[in-house]
């Protein structure tokens, strides 16, 4: 059988460009059942590296589009929500000041992020993201390894992901327990069995349920705004006396015991994290029929709605608070206290909590669908041991199963930490920015590498920045992506305990160590690249 090569076209939607991008023949390929197939594969050449396109294995069906796209990036990163579950960390590394100026800094930053990865997407859309990439953009001897350590960074940032997102609830849970019965006091172990029953939970909708219910994400973003607007609206309506604004905007509080400069750049960690899976349009772009355009506008739309709702959201919740003592010495979850004193109203609080476990509920099925399919790309490439399993779509259900399965019991392992740690959820938040952050920074440190060749980004696609601004944009990304990994490492508060320690470097250490251990058991030899389905 010969594989038409007069008009290729990737599952993604790849075609060539007029830049010197072309497709050439190649080796054969082989069925998703171990046959080969006579005849030929187009090999996608850029440049030194080398981009191998397969003619046929498993796909799943494109029901995404563009409006589904963004509402899954939006729903994972959930930025206003996310400010919410992480501001005590903020306000004891700064406070609100630092909070509100390093919102804008790392809005910065991730709309670096969301320009550097949209100009590629738009090019190359593949469910592989930022490892396909550092693929095409690395010189060809250090090409394996190079989109291998991107590959890995990127699937451990998403498992981190999950399980700081499976955290929240199991929180807010035990947070609503403590307000009703106040001799409560929740051990590590009540912790640890809602975190596993909540991904049991996540695993169930996400096998049988949200495949057929495509509406999800869209119900789950329509669900987020919806809360977003009635909060900012009751919580500035109630408060009262509403705070000065000398201490929202001028207010720095260091309870860190670090130097001034230190504290600021760690405050930063909460407002990294509310952008924690803006690549997830990157991963689901092999469910939409228009991945160059949907995907690009989905990230870049994700940056600029979330920040928008994020700082107009905390801006509320600062002027709300009448006793800022009792907020940063609460030993319960923060977010229920703020809400407590923004409504004046303990009922309030509580319907605010329920509601807010249900918005998470939607994003940790945008997470967990999102996670599986990156990890489903990667065993595709045959990147993972038992890659023949993992990269197989279940014939029933359409969705990558063993993959989901496997990220769904690493995510269960995590949880695990919670047991011998009180700070294990500062941990995941480190881990998965500071992963994502050198997901990110290796494509496009590539990319000023080449120049921005438009050998590489080719004139003619989808979403171009001007010039001076895609530099700007590349180089922002890169310099702050080594200056907040080095700073996330650190403790968050001095002196260092155990208790208190920053168990990022051991997460980190861990995934290392795993991750070597593959890449010399199996994909040293057996890595080659990425392959994408050619559709025609």
């Amino acid at each position: 059988m010969e594989i038409p090569t007069k008009s290729p076209v990737s599952a993604a939607g790849i075609q060539p460009h007029k830049s010197g991008v072309n497709y050439q023949h190649g080796p054969a390929a082989e069925q998703s059942d171990g046959r080969d197939i006579d005849g030929i594969v187009p090999v996608l050449s850029m440049g030194e590296g080398k981009f191998v396109v397969t003619a046929t294995g498993n796909t799943m069906k494109k029901n995404m589009g563009s409006l589904t796209m963004f509402a899954v990036c939006f729903n994972v990163c959930n930025c206003w929500a996310g400010t919410a579950s992480s501001l005590q960390i903020a306000l004891l590394q700064g406070g609100p000041a630092s909070l509100l100026y390093g919102m804008i800094v790392s809005s910065t930053v991730y709309l670096a992020v969301a320009w550097s990865m949209a100009e590629l997407a738009s090019v190359y859309p593949t469910a592989g993201g930022q490892y396909h990439f550092a693929s095409i953009l690395a010189p060809r001897r250090l090409n394996a390894v190079i989109s291998y350590t991107c590959g890995l960074l990127t699937v451990f940032s998403w498992i981190a992901i999950a399980a700081a997102v499976t955290m929240i609830p199991a929180t807010q849970i035990l947070a609503l327990a403590s307000f009703y019965h106040p001799h409560f006091l929740p051990k590590p172990w009540h912790y640890f069995v809602l975190f596993e029953a909540i991904v049991i939970i996540i695993l169930a909708y996400n096998t049988f349920l949200l495949k057929n219910l495509p509406r999800t994400h869209d119900v789950g973003f329509a669900w987020s705004i919806s809360m977003f607007i009635a909060l900012t609206i009751v919580i500035f309506a109630r408060s009262s006396p509403k705070a000065d604004s000398s201490f929202v905007w001028a207010s720095f509080i260091n309870a860190s015991g670090w130097p001034d400069g230190l504290c600021f750049l760690g405050s930063l960690l909460t407002t990294c994290f509310i952008y924690g899976g803006l690549d997830a349009a990157l991963h689901l772009a092999e469910e939409t029929p228009n991945p160059r355009t949907a995907v690009p506008k989905a990230a870049v739309n994700a940056v600029l709605i979330g920040f928008a709702t994020a700082f107009i959201f905390t801006i509320t919740l600062l002027y709300s608070i009448s006793d800022f003592d009792a907020v940063i010495s609460i030993q319960g979850y923060l977010p229920f206290e703020l809400y407590r004193q923004g409504m004046r109203s303990d009922s309030g609080a509580v319907a605010t909590m329920v509601f807010s476990m249900g918005l998470v509920f939607f994003v940790l099925n945008a997470v967990m669908q999102t996670s599986s399919r990156l990890t489903w790309a990667f065993a595709k490439d045959n990147a993972l041991v038992f890659s023949g399993a993992l990269g197989k779509i279940h014939p029933g259900l359409d969705i990558p199963l063993n993959s989901l399965l496997l990220n769904t019991a690493l995510v269960a392992v995590c949880g695990c930490i919670f047991l011998a740690s009180s700070t294990a959820f500062n941990a995941f938040l480190g881990s998965l920015v500071v992963l994502q952050q050198f997901s990110f920074m290796i494509p496009t440190a590539l990319l000023l590498f080449r120049r921005r060749s438009s050998k590489f980004l080719p004139a003619d696609r989808k979403y171009a920045l001007p010039d001076r601004l895609g530099w700007c944009a590349n180089i922002w990304l890169v310099g702050m992506s080594i200056l907040l990994a080095v700073v996330f490492m650190l403790p968050p508060f001095r002196p260092v305990t155990t208790t208190n320690m920053n168990y990022t470097v051991v997460i980190l250490g861990i995934a290392a160590v795993l991750g070597v251990a593959n890449w010399f058991l199996h994909a040293r030899k057996q890595y080659q690249g990425p392959r994408i389905v050619l559709e025609n």
